[in-house]
């Protein structure tokens, strides 16, 4: 549901809000509100998703009757992946290459009736079901097909470009290209959704995997069935960690939902901002992913029943990796536009090795951020204008990523610490606790890079695994508390195993949830 909600009133409605003007709002806000409007996004096409400015879709205006005929040329111009578009939707904004007199003018949004209001699919409009997923089957996915479709000129969302009804274009965007940034632009609030959406899964699947660790009992020091296996090293380590990133994922995502509300509205911090939602969506995905797969693996046999709600975890991560942007492209994007604007980090390069010191660790991020970039920086340079396309692409893929992903974890390590500085008092000492967590889990997991960059001594990053064991320790007496701080209710998490799971199997339940 919050996967169709977020493509009515983001994509579908924001859009119409967004692009369209008085004429579009009168008729449709309303019924979008109300879901009396139930809409869809078409930009996906067969043939092109991540490289959607060469879709082949067209809206070719007719002035003799002053409507545009919306066509699907090939099968690879398809609209592909439409989320409610194979039940639910009476309306789509298909996105197409507009032509007017046989002139290009790139891409630009048209709204076109797809079904009536009996939703009977309209005439010249083919509408197929995606097909069985391996997850997520409860969201209504196409592919729609049109065979010239026409549509009244008032239908072009005209908000930056408009054609009147002699044929002559006009519009306040002067490229191509950046037309087709604007009219996909809401795509950049559906990044910062999905993350959400990753978020709440995280941390619906820690809650019932750590809840069920803490009630779960097994042999203990005495050969008894005494001992919850949230104690053993074992689990704290597979789990905590994750519950540390988590935490440290929502800071960030907090603060990128400020940057992109309150932007100045000349746009000048615009591109800082689609970069930060581009890295912060794909760490929120992967979280998901490495917290989803985690919690099923230390639930046991409890976490293979569908009933206990990770396995709809798992498949949420798959989508969220993939939807609105696949997760490693989106990083391509942000390593780029972080090049282009990149100044090198002040850093402390006198500072102590000491992994119990929040600052020194984070000094490292900054120091790996700058490394990266320059490294980046210096082979692209070395590569020339004809060799960078071969560089970026096919040698110097694994840099591109790691230096993103270092950009991105080092902005969550800032937003961290300044999270806590402006904490109630009560809530520092945990919270410092945590973040200490978070940046020993990242250190662990780019120990070779730090090691052998010579960023980090050999002698130091010997100690790391041995610091983040005992930073767990510290925080697991209060890790259902720090559950609980995520305020999801039983009847959301609706897992057994997180609840009363010995009563619930007192009687046969059929693995379903009573």
């Amino acid at each position: 549901m919050a996967t169709k909600m977020t493509v009515q009133f983001n994509l579908f409605g924001g859009t119409v809000l967004k692009l369209g003007t008085k004429r579009h709002h009168d008729k449709l806000l309303a019924g979008i509100d109300t879901l009396e409007d139930i809409g869809c996004f078409g930009l996906t096409e067969l043939g092109y998703g991540n490289n959607a400015i060469e879709m082949e879709t067209t809206a070719t205006y007719d002035k003799s009757t002053q409507e545009f005929i919306i066509n699907t040329p090939t099968t690879l111009a398809q609209k592909y992946w439409i989320t409610n578009g194979a039940i639910h939707a009476k309306h789509i904004v298909v996105f197409a290459q507009l032509y007017v007199d046989g002139k290009h003018y790139g891409i630009h949004g048209v709204l076109v009736r797809i079904r009536d209001d009996n939703m009977k699919v309209m005439p010249g409009v083919r509408v197929e079901d995606m097909g069985y997923k391996i997850g997520l089957n409860g969201v209504d996915n196409a592919k729609l097909f049109f065979d010239n479709v026409r549509v009244p000129r008032e239908n072009l969302l005209n908000r930056y470009s408009d054609v009147a009804e002699d044929g002559s274009f006009t519009t306040s965007i002067e490229s191509n290209r950046k037309r087709f940034l604007t009219v996909a632009d809401q795509l950049l609030s559906g990044r910062i959704c999905i993350a959400s959406m990753s978020q709440g899964g995280s941390k619906t699947a820690l809650t019932i995997a750590l809840r069920y660790a803490a009630t779960r009992l097994t042999v203990g020091p005495k050969g008894q069935s005494d001992t919850p296996i949230l104690n053993y090293q074992l689990q704290q380590r597979a789990l905590l960690p994750l519950l540390a990133t988590t935490y440290a994922i929502n800071f960030g995502l907090d603060y990128v939902k400020d940057r992109w509300a309150f932007q100045n509205e000349d746009g000048s911090e615009h591109q800082e901002v689609v970069t930060m939602c581009c890295a912060i969506k794909t760490l929120a995905g992967w979280n998901l992913h490495d917290v989803a797969s985690t919690a099923r693996e230390r639930c046991g046999g409890q976490g293979f029943l569908a009933c206990n709600g990770l396995g709809i975890a798992i498949a949420s991560a798959h989508a969220s990796m993939t939807a609105e942007g696949d997760n490693c492209v989106l990083m391509q994007k942000v390593a780029q536009e972080r090049l282009m604007a990149f100044t090198t980090l002040p850093v402390d390069d006198e500072k102590k090795e000491d992994l119990s010191d929040v600052t020194y660790l984070h000094n490292l991020l900054k120091k790996r951020e700058n490394t990266m970039f320059m490294t980046l920086g210096m082979k692209l340079m070395a590569a020339g204008k004809d060799g960078r396309f071969d560089t970026w692409m096919y040698k110097e893929s694994d840099l591109v990523q790691g230096a993103a992903r270092a950009y991105g974890e080092r902005l969550v390590s800032e937003r961290f610490a300044e999270t806590i500085s402006a904490a109630d008092a009560s809530c520092q000492d945990i919270l410092q606790q945590i973040y200490h967590l978070y940046l020993l889990t990242v250190m662990e997991r780019n120990l070779g890079w730090f090691v052998t960059s010579g960023t980090m001594s050999v002698d130091t990053g010997a100690k790391v695994n041995a610091a983040a064991a005992d930073a767990c320790r510290v925080i697991a007496p209060q890790t259902l508390n720090l559950c609980e701080a995520f305020a999801i209710t039983d009847s959301m998490l609706s897992a057994p195993i997180a609840r009363d799971w010995v009563e619930y199997n007192v009687r046969d339940n059929q693995g379903e949830v009573i």
